[in-house]
């Protein structure tokens, strides 16, 4: 028998399944009860500390953890790098809570993964080098892919992994995914920086409603806490220094004393269905994702229009793709990085869009808590969205004291916050003017 369908909700996309790896915690619920009881996820790290970097705190998979996810893989997931392992078990515990059957087996399912492109770290760097004939200018690839293959490899004093390569391409855990889940419609892969999570989710949501699939996977997962990805952010400014400060008051979104964002890992993933395709099977309804934007402009590589200008419209195009005013949003779930210029540019855009309810609709910045994520960080931040709604409860904003001039007259959370949410808007503002806006919706 075909359920009935009321008009237009098969092109109304929804959410039915939520994962998440964070920290020490392995499931959504966990993190969010911890950053409501407003606890941090960053610490210092010891191998930061051993290589002397400035910022030697992160908020880091822990080693243990991040061991029993990569022995909990199943044989057919194929080799996974560190990225791929967390993203894993995000994903298939999204799957798992969705209840979808293990396998879809159609094309009309699809996954989204968004994941930055690794960078090679010194000892990679070390064997690559050995292969560069300066005076030629010129790379022996082929002696250099040799030695990855040959015996020496796989030796246990320092040699590189064979699979190494194909362990940290995004691309290898997208595919792995879709063939486990038997969702290979479409395959995506996200590297638009820190807003990629948002994206993967957005693409997954316009292929939904366009009527392309009935299923989506979407996410992100990064691990970024390393040697050459740390000392690449402090060059360029973007970590904040630790310079012996407590690590959980080190991240302080809208803050007149914020110095920078504090590196996270991590993976997050959403189960996206058409509205008629879950209700078929009796799914539960988490949320709705009711709209979405994504914009890019090329203001600077590490900074949008001081005036919030770029960002306003990208927040103002979600809204009208979800058919919804700015007085209809009841919470603001930031990019909030703690870095001056991002934080700058989000306040100006939120009092530019809401103007002067800017004073009292909520704001949230998670990354107080969690750090930044990078490709991830919006998929977490929409997990933890789509928690609000089912809870009626906003979570706290660490370490705010005192805005500046420009981040003043906004109402950040800094404690749990009992409320009335139907309508959550989620915010992710990348390196290279990569700016995406999503706004999550009760289930209905």
């Amino acid at each position: 028998m075909t359920p009935h369908i009321p008009n237009g909700a098969e092109h109304e996309v929804v959410v039915t399944g939520i994962g998440l790896v964070a920290g020490q915690l392995t499931d959504p619920e966990a993190l969010f009860d911890h950053l409501a009881e407003g606890r941090t996820l960053i610490t210092e790290h010891p191998l930061h500390k051993e290589w002397g970097v400035p910022c030697a705190v992160s908020a880091h998979i822990d080693p243990q953890v991040w061991q029993a996810l990569a022995d909990a893989a199943p044989e057919e997931a194929g080799p996974l790098g560190p990225a791929g392992v967390l993203a894993w078990h995000a994903a298939a515990q999204a799957w798992e809570r969705s209840g979808l059957p293990r396998r879809l087996d159609t094309e009309r399912g699809g996954v989204f993964l968004a994941c930055n492109r690794m960078v090679m770290e010194p000892a990679e760097l070390t064997w690559l080098a050995a292969h560069v004939d300066h005076e030629a200018g010129a790379l022996d690839l082929d002696g250099y892919l040799e030695h990855l293959d040959g015996p020496a490899a796989s030796d246990a004093d320092g040699g590189l992994d064979p699979q190494r390569y194909e362990k940290i391409q995004p691309d290898s855990a997208t595919a792995a995914l879709a063939d486990y889940f038997g969702a290979a419609g479409v395959l995506e892969t996200h590297a638009d920086a820190c807003a990629a999570g948002g994206m993967a989710i957005g693409s997954a949501y316009r292929y939904i409603r366009s009527g392309t699939l009935d299923v989506a996977l979407a996410g992100g997962a990064e691990s970024l806490t390393t040697l050459t990805a740390v000392t690449a952010f402090y060059g360029v400014g973007a970590l904040a220094p630790a310079e012996g400060r407590d690590p959980a008051r080190i991240s302080r979104p809208f803050d007149k004393d914020r110095s920078g964002f504090v590196i996270g890992d991590g993976a997050a993933f959403l189960v996206l269905e058409s509205r008629a395709h879950a209700e078929a099977r009796g799914a539960r309804i988490l949320a709705e994702v009711a709209g979405y934007a994504g914009v890019t402009e090329a203001v600077k590589m590490t900074s949008s229009s001081r005036d919030g200008s770029d960002y306003a419209e990208c927040i103002r195009a979600a809204l009208a793709d979800a058919g919804l005013a700015p007085e209809d949003i009841d919470h603001v779930n930031a990019h909030g990085t703690s870095t001056e210029a991002n934080d700058t540019c989000e306040a100006a855009a939120l009092h530019t869009v809401f103007g002067a309810r800017a004073a009292t609709l909520p704001i949230t910045g998670n990354k107080s808590a969690m750090g930044h994520s990078l490709a991830n960080s919006g998929a977490a931040e929409a997990v933890l969205s789509v928690l609000s709604l089912e809870r009626q409860t906003l979570l706290p904003t660490l370490n705010f004291a005192e805005p500046d001039e420009v981040t003043g007259g906004l109402d950040i959370v800094t404690e749990r916050r009992p409320a009335r949410v139907t309508a959550v808007l989620s915010n992710s503002f990348g390196f290279g003017g990569q700016n995406c806006s999503l706004i999550l919706a009760e289930a209905g």
